[in-house]
């Protein structure tokens, strides 16, 4: 990161959108709410590491030209733009948990020292399927941030060492534009994400509105193995893995 996107301004405007986005998510370990506490706990991790980074960043100081300095543009995105026409051909990397056991630091060098950090802490419980585990890595590493714009609410839950389960509320007007398209792309796209986070064999996804089943998977993550997702349909490849659609 630059030293002019480090400037306390900007970091403060992305803790702001990255508590927005962790709010927005509940994990839920015992299937009965929202672990708060879990959540509540990310939501001070990520206040300090900003707030530590904000005290150390020192904001660009134009040259002496006697003009008015540039706004600061905004940063180029790396990834183009989501939408429910790519939303499931890219997901996260893959963590490699047993690498992070056996690793201090990253071997990749793209990994920041921090994240890696808390791989190599969470690693032993993870590789043990500890369930609470799942639920703290869930809630700090956050993978579905950038889906809540898609969703009006959702909820993750860790029923067992080798499951995850996602339920989402759909977002109205994405469903009535994109119909099967929408349940299918974002069904897909979150549990590639949690396939890639975490190393369960399935994930478990259903989708209603207001409280109409519209969508319901159980994706295996040999099903998803060595697939050419840009030349998929998503909602024709729900339906092979033995996923249903309710389309009305």
């Amino acid at each position: 990161m630059s030293e002019e996107n480090k400037s306390p301004t900007n970091i403060n405007n992305a803790q702001e959108e990255w508590l927005r986005r962790l709010k927005a998510i509940g994990v839920d370990l015992w299937g009965n709410g929202p672990s708060q506490q879990a959540r509540e706990e990310a939501e001070q991790a990520v206040e300090k590491d900003f707030a530590a980074e904000a005290a150390t960043a020192q904001p660009t100081v134009p040259a002496a030209t006697g003009k008015k300095p540039e706004a600061p543009q905004p940063v180029t995105a790396k990834r183009p733009k989501l939408t429910i026409e790519n939303l499931w051909i890219t997901a996260d990397e893959t963590v490699d948990w047993t690498e992070a056991l056996l690793r201090e630091t990253a071997r990749d060098g793209l990994t920041s020292p921090k994240l890696w950090s808390f791989y190599h802490r969470m690693a032993p419980k993870v590789l043990a399927g500890d369930t609470g585990a799942y639920a703290e890595v869930l809630t700090t590493i956050n993978p579905l941030g950038d889906l809540t714009e898609y969703v009006s609410g959702m909820v993750l839950r860790t029923p067992g060492p080798d499951q995850l389960e996602c339920i989402f509320e759909c977002q109205p007007d994405d469903l009535e534009k994109y119909g099967r398209d929408y349940l299918g792309a974002l069904s897909l796209r979150t549990a590639r994400d949690l396939l890639a986070i975490l190393p369960v064999s399935e994930v478990k996804i259903t989708g209603n509105l207001e409280k109409e089943q519209k969508v319901k998977v159980t994706f295996h993550r040999h099903q998803l193995l060595k697939k050419k997702m840009a030349f998929l349909n998503p909602a024709d490849f729900l339906e092979a893995c033995g996923g249903e659609i309710n389309e009305d």
